[in-house]
């Protein structure tokens, strides 16, 4: 399944296109290896290059991973952050098995965090969330102050059941990022799947979510416990 959030429910399907995940168990590695490997220094890059790629990261975040993938090819830029860029904008065009593969070449670097992120996002997308947690668990130990990687840990412990652990990552991903609608929402989803629709009105009036967000929230929050067996 899918991790998107509500507004965007159709556009973030864009975002986290994907297949499956190879085993957690025997490639993810322990807290302080990939902490490590998280804290290791990218190599320095010129003004220009970090501009573009700038300009590249921007192109993904407005949906646009063809163009992304095309002006990476154009830049020729060759570092980590730019395998980084390139394995996103790939699985974001549901070249997910390419995308594995740097991600998988990128997890003893300086961006190991965000390749575990990745990962799981492949891994969930494919239906494996046991594999699916377990990267963005190790995601989160490395990037704790990561906004959008408690917000995608939280949704796949969502899809898991383990609510209490999904509020609070929810909860650590808004206080992190204010502005950040998309862990909102899913906090709002989250407490009208249980039934709580006191707390998800009272947070909806704190994040400011309009009317028309709630009940886009209240409906998918319905068909979701709907589909439960």
């Amino acid at each position: 399944m899918k991790i998107m959030t509500i507004l965007m429910v159709l556009a973030w399907s864009l975002m986290h296109g994907l297949p499956n995940a190879m085993a957690a168990d025997a490639n993810t590695k322990p807290a302080q290896q990939v902490k490590n490997a998280a804290d290791k220094a990218c190599a320095e890059i010129s003004q220009e290059d970090a501009t573009r790629l700038g300009l590249i990261r921007q192109m993904l975040t407005e949906g646009k991973p063809h163009a992304a993938i095309a002006h990476l090819d154009a830049s020729k830029v060759n570092n980590e952050h730019a395998e980084l860029l390139r394995a996103d904008a790939l699985r974001q065009t549901g070249r997910a098995a390419q995308a594995q593969t740097t991600y998988e070449r990128l997890v003893n670097s300086c961006v190991s965090g965000y390749a575990y992120r990745g990962l799981g996002l492949i891994a969930s997308n494919a239906g494996n969330q046991q594999e699916a947690l377990r990267y963005l668990k190790t995601a989160s130990q490395a990037l704790p102050t990561e906004h959008s990687i408690r917000n995608d840990y939280g949704y796949v412990l969502m899809q898991s059941g383990d609510y209490a652990s999904a509020v609070h990552e929810f909860l650590t991903a808004v206080e992190l990022a204010p502005d950040d609608r998309q862990a909102a929402h899913n906090l709002i989803l989250l407490l009208y799947q249980q039934g709580d629709t006191a707390k998800a009105e009272a947070f909806a009036k704190q994040f400011g979510v309009v009317t028309e967000e709630m009940q886009q929230l209240k409906k998918l929050a319905q068909e979701s416990n709907g589909a439960m067996p």
